[in-house]
This record gives structure tokens, sequence and C-alpha cells, in this order.
């Protein structure tokens, strides 16, 4: 699912519960604040478990 259809039905689940339109703006911006935090510890997490080395990633990086 885009992130545009899940970020539209949590506002209009916080809307239907009462939030409004600030209040519902503040939360998924720290929705997305957490979400992003979390995405890059899993890509530190994965490093560790994965056999892959930070300078691994580096270099892959920079092929790019």
């Amino acid at each position: 699912m885009p992130e545009g259809d899940t970020n539209a039905m949590i506002a209009q689940w916080l809307k239907d519960k009462g939030h409004s339109e600030a209040e519902v703006q503040k939360i998924l911006a720290n929705l997305a604040k957490r979400d992003h935090e979390t995405l890059s510890d899993a890509v530190f997490d994965s490093i560790g478990g994965s056999g892959q080395s930070l300078d691994d990633l580096i270099r892959e990086a920079l092929k790019e």
C-alpha cells in the first residue's frame, strides 16, 4: 500500500476519533519521524546480523 494511502487512512481514523486537522498533521509528522528513526535503526541492526559491514554499504552507495 502506498504511503499516501496509509497516511490518508490514519488521518481519517484520527479525525473520526475527534482530532482536529492541526492535531492530525502533528501526529502524522511524529509518526513519520518515528518511522524514519525505526528504519535507520533497522538498517544498522541488520549490518551486524547479515554479515554485511558498513564499509560494504558505503562501497555499494558510491557505485551508484
